[in-house]
């Protein structure tokens, strides 16, 4: 008899099934439950992000074929479309939200820094809905949207925290939402352009890099020299707009930056003295790093078609969706081979889900290990003859 659960089932068992039941508890997400929990539904949504079914038809209909592998996972009967579509409207999307952030803090985040310590990227990535089954996110007459505002700790390759707004929400009115302290380093884009925060910023003791917009007005306090002919301009500036100064009214770093594979330069501003011109444009390189996050969950999970139309299932749908990426990061932190990237482990994962074969040694690359069956009887008597 293998002694395997299936591929999905060991997944998900690295989710601390007494730390889940306590948060279904403080929650109270299974008050009401009648026959259909808060973990069959996580179970459920998990296989539909990995699996990436058309619709909720062909995924109840692959997972009730799945016969006993589905009662090893936690569903004892078959499921009914209209169950899971219910729990999804109705049953609250903060229990896989605050799910998240207890598998992220699992994670061993103690890792060598990238550059600077603390450091993190912040933007949004826009999921555009249709607007007659999404009229509560309407965006523009014709089309719905939602944002997914992002602080990503690029040290630790994961979202360090994250919330959903209507796709009308400007990036800059949301940047004194990203929970900094002080000590912190936040790489963004010029979209989260906003003077009044910087100057904030300054004051707690939290340190940015951006891109200084052209039509800023400011004057050069001091100019230092650099080595390189990548970075022609390092320079102490201090704005002087009548709005902008009020709002800022600290000394600031102008840095010019010149990409050596496309020529192109940047403007960088930040309020960082104590590094080098150099690694400062670096760091605001490595702001490209959240874009690949946004890219890969969008290319992978089902993020952009939803299986209800409600703003509940959407952010549920979503909430479980970062979940499947947060138990990849875990499983890799747990092998002892890192070669495997999130594509490859989806791609190849949602093909034998229901296999029963050790994850770790699949997740390495290695053979599963074959199990020879007893000697039989009459094969003893022939080799004791």
């Amino acid at each position: 008899m293998n002694k395997y659960n299936t591929k999905l089932g060991q997944l998900l068992s690295l989710i601390n099934r007494s730390q889940f039941y306590a948060l279904v508890k403080s929650t109270q997400s299974d008050k009401y439950c009648k026959g259909f929990s808060t973990w069959q539904q996580l179970v459920t949504m998990c296989y539909a992000q990995i699996a990436n079914h058309n619709g909720l038809r062909s995924l109840i209909k692959s997972l009730n074929t799945s016969g006993s592998c589905r009662y090893h996972l936690g569903i004892h009967k078959e499921l009914a479309r209209s169950t899971l579509s219910y729990a999804n409207n109705h049953r609250y999307a903060e229990i896989f939200e605050k799910l998240f952030y207890a598998l992220r803090n699992t994670l061993d985040r103690s890792g060598r820094k990238k550059l600077r310590k603390d450091f993190y990227a912040i933007d949004a990535t826009e999921i555009s809905l249709h607007i007659h089954d999404f009229p509560w996110a309407l965006f523009r007459s014709t089309i719905s949207g939602i944002k997914i505002h992002t602080k990503y700790d690029i040290n630790g390759s994961v979202p360090d925290y994250l919330f959903m707004t209507n796709a009308k929400e400007h990036e800059n009115h949301t940047l004194n939402e990203m929970q900094l302290s002080e000590g912190d380093t936040a790489a963004f884009d010029k979209g989260y352009c906003n003077y009044k925060n910087f100057g904030t910023f300054c004051e707690k003791g939290i340190f940015f890099v951006t891109r200084l917009k052209e039509n800023a007005q400011y004057a050069v306090i001091e100019r230092c020299l650099t080595d390189s002919p990548l970075i022609p301009t390092d320079e102490t500036i201090v704005f002087t707009g009548k709005k902008t100064k009020k709002s800022c009214p600290y000394q600031l770093r102008k840095v010019v930056s010149i990409d050596e594979k496309t020529n192109k330069s940047i403007t960088i501003l930040t309020n960082i003295f104590d590094m080098n011109a150099a690694d400062i444009a670096k760091l605001y390189r490595a702001r490209w790093n959240i874009e690949i996050f946004f890219k890969t969950i969008k290319q992978n999970l089902r993020v952009k078609k939803f299986y209800g139309q409600s703003k509940n299932a959407v952010e549920t749908q979503i909430w479980i969706a970062l979940i499947v990426y947060v138990l990849y990061l875990k499983l890799r932190q747990m092998s002892t081979y890192e070669g495997k990237n999130f594509t490859d482990f989806i791609s190849e994962l949602k093909v034998c889900l229901f296999e029963r074969q050790d994850l770790f040694r699949w997740f390495a690359g290695l053979s599963p290990i074959i199990q020879k069956p007893p000697p039989s009887c009459s094969s003893q008597q022939e080799f004791l003859l």
